[in-house]
């Protein structure tokens, strides 16, 4: 599908779009969707909410002549979004509870952030900086602020998990809880939560973004070297995939493990890592979507179909299905580069934000992705 005019109003009638005022450097739902929180560049935090007064059902019609499917334009303005005031400088952001957001800054201390209360004092971890948080099990999460580790549980209680030897640039969670990756300037680290077994470092070199696959069974970690490396968390054994022709700042999986989908190309690069167990050196790399002239920034597999949306650094926003070159063009290209891209869990919803400053949120009629 080229990328039309068409498509571009496809885009204004199915988006619900914000002007933030700051670039978006990452964005999360809340544990019940009720919400979308976008950290910004300047220290803000932008909340929207995910009900819709005109959502795209209400506003779709089939003629009965021709069966041809229309949707209309809004009638009312859409809500501005709140912006609530966190840090002085960029902020990490992870959902924490069921109806809420926990944002950490250059401070060291922590806020709960709701859109029911707005930004309240949640914790001081201590040690520099919030440099990382990741979402555990239970409506809990860890920061990491300078050398220092701790558990936030959703009731503001912090708990000191240890003192590391070198602060983390990035850090994620097993599904289970039971792990922690810790990526930084010398490597990977990899640990048990709750135990007081050593860490199993890999020299990885500067470790920019991690991942857990859903099913625990691989990590992989975006490097300073360029392209990314694949762990095995049982065996620790690791796979080089180098050679990207941009640093990689986004990594997905698919729900069931299979698919690994990454930024960094002049495509959408998706890996079957599942090949990997037919005596393969290097995972199978179905062709999706279409290669251009600028790289993807960011993608994301939808969590039931295979579906992978991917944005630009020229601000474009397609959905391809994995293995074909067809893609649906949800933005056109223009303006700046999308930074943040991530599905609601029900598949209906893409939260994205850009450079300069733009939030969204498209619904998807339902029965568009057969």
């Amino acid at each position: 599908m080229d990328r039309t005019e068409e498509t571009a109003t496809l885009y204004s009638l199915l988006a619900r779009q914000w002007s933030v005022g700051a670039g978006v450097e990452r964005l999360c739902f809340d544990a019940a969707e009720g919400a979308v929180a976008f950290a910004l560049a300047d220290g803000r935090v932008a909340l929207a909410r995910m009900q819709d007064a005109e959502p795209p059902e209400d506003r779709y019609r089939i003629a009965a002549d021709d069966g041809r499917a229309t949707i209309s334009r809004r009638s009312r303005p859409v809500p501005p979004a709140m912006q609530l005031i966190v840090d002085a400088g960029p902020v990490r952001l992870a959902p924490l509870g069921e109806a809420g957001f926990v944002a950490g800054g250059r401070g060291g201390r922590l806020a709960r952030l709701t859109v029911a209360e707005g930004v309240e004092p949640f914790a001081d971890v201590g040690g520099g900086p919030v440099a990382a948080l990741a979402v555990l099990p239970g409506g809990r999460a860890v920061a990491a602020a300078g050398t220092v580790l701790a558990a936030c549980e959703a009731d503001g209680v912090l708990r000191l998990l240890r003192a590391d030897d070198e602060e983390p640039s990035a850090m994620a969670a097993s599904p289970d809880g039971s792990r922690l990756a810790l990526g930084g300037p010398h490597g990977l680290s990899l640990r048990t939560l709750g135990g007081e077994g050593e860490a199993r470092h890999l020299p990885l070199g500067t470790v920019f973004e991690l991942a857990w696959s859903p099913d625990g069974a691989w990590l992989v970690a975006s490097v300073a070297q360029g392209g990314i490396v694949l762990v095995h968390a049982g065996s620790g054994e690791s796979l080089p995939i180098p050679d990207y022709p941009a640093p990689v700042r986004s990594l997905s999986w698919s729900a069931d493990s299979r698919h690994l989908a990454t930024g960094g190309a002049f495509r959408i690069v998706v890996w079957r890592v599942d090949t990997l167990f037919q005596d393969r050196t290097r995972p199978e790399n179905p062709q999706t979507g279409r290669a251009g002239l600028v790289p993807v920034e960011a993608v994301d597999i939808h969590p039931h179909r295979p579906l992978v949306a991917a944005g630009y650094g020229d601000g474009s926003v397609v959905v391809a299905q994995i293995g074909k070159r067809d893609e649906l063009v949800v933005r056109t290209a223009g303006g700046s580069a999308v930074r943040a891209l991530r599905w609601s869990r029900d598949g209906r919803h893409l939260a994205l934000g850009t450079e300069e400053g733009q939030a969204a949120i498209v619904t998807f009629p339902s029965g568009l992705f057969k």
